[in-house]
């Protein structure tokens, strides 16, 4: 009966140590667990990626700046792609309209709305790597960014970031936005679309359209007031809205229906894709219109 009690003790002791060992790998530090996901993420994808500085931050130039030096103190359109290295959390899409910055590029990523807040402030080496590295607009860089800069232990539900989400961001910084619009946005909003550049016609403007149908009717001018049905989409294809029997004056519309709709006569129809700078620009649209949207029309004017 007595000698249960050291049988008893060698095994306590043993389970012990055992989770003691244990709690060691299980405390790994923040900073450890992110730097040993970041090497593996690398090794995996094969990345030819350098440290900056004696930060915690890797970069690698996709393509060379070519435009003006990047300026904290200017807004600058912006487009990226950002995901978790784990991919559970990938904002991958050029086109979507959350792949969109519009503000001063000082607070990049984040925005003016979070200024002076600790995130932001932590990750200020960031932006010094686009402005000291890729130097000029017109360029493309990747940055990955350890989760504790970012969204550290609890990641933001809300945005479907995991919990210690280091993040892989490739990042363009553009001064012409129309030219990109009009030799990579539209190209690939028309092909999304179903249909061919050799199909459409482009204006002087960047608006490419194709009239389905002529019309009948009378002729259509920048002052007239028409009624019309219509489908506007967002540069990656989602509907933000369809209307039918809208009526309104065409001078109070944005300036692509201008360009376009008085090529038709009433009872006509055509699709048109027009650059954001006949659209809503930089400042976008509080009806669900981001800033620097390209956007795809389909409009039938009424008899």
């Amino acid at each position: 009966m007595y000698c249960i009690k050291p049988l008893f003790g060698v095994a306590f002791l043993a389970t012990c140590l055992y989770l003691s060992g244990c709690s060691d790998k299980e405390y790994q530090s923040f900073e450890e667990l992110d730097n040993a996901n970041i090497r593996e993420y690398i090794q995996k994808n094969n990345l030819d990626v350098s440290q900056y500085k004696n930060t915690d931050l890797f970069y690698e130039v996709l393509e060379e700046g070519t435009g003006n030096p990047i300026d904290y103190k200017k807004t600058y359109p912006v487009v990226f792609t950002v995901k978790s290295l784990d991919g559970v959390y990938n904002l991958g899409d050029t086109l979507s309209y959350n792949n969109r910055y519009a503000d001063y590029f000082g607070y990049f990523p984040f925005g003016s709305g979070a200024a002076g807040t600790p995130t932001v402030e932590r990750v200020g080496d960031f932006k010094e790597v686009i402005r000291e590295v890729l130097k000029n607009t017109n360029g493309k860089i990747r940055i990955i960014v350890p989760s504790r800069l970012m969204y550290g232990r609890n990641g933001d539900r809300n945005r479907g970031i995991p919990p210690n989400a280091s993040l892989d961001y490739v990042v363009s910084v553009h001064d012409n936005f129309e030219d990109f619009e009009n030799g990579w946005v539209i190209p690939n909003m028309v092909k999304r679309a179903g249909l061919s550049l050799d199909d459409l016609t482009v204006t002087e403007d960047g608006i490419y359209y194709k009239i389905a149908t002529q019309g009948t009717g009378d002729p259509i001018s920048v002052d007239s007031t028409l009624t019309m049905n219509y489908t506007l989409k967002r540069p990656d294809g989602s509907t933000i809205e369809s209307r039918s029997d809208y009526k309104t004056k065409l001078a109070d519309l944005i300036p692509a229906w201008g360009k376009v709709i008085p090529l038709l006569n009433k009872g006509g129809k055509i699709r048109f894709f027009t650059p954001s700078t006949q659209a809503y620009g930089e400042a976008g649209s509080g009806s669900g219109i981001p800033p620097y949207a390209s956007l795809d029309f389909e409009v039938e004017v009424k008899e």
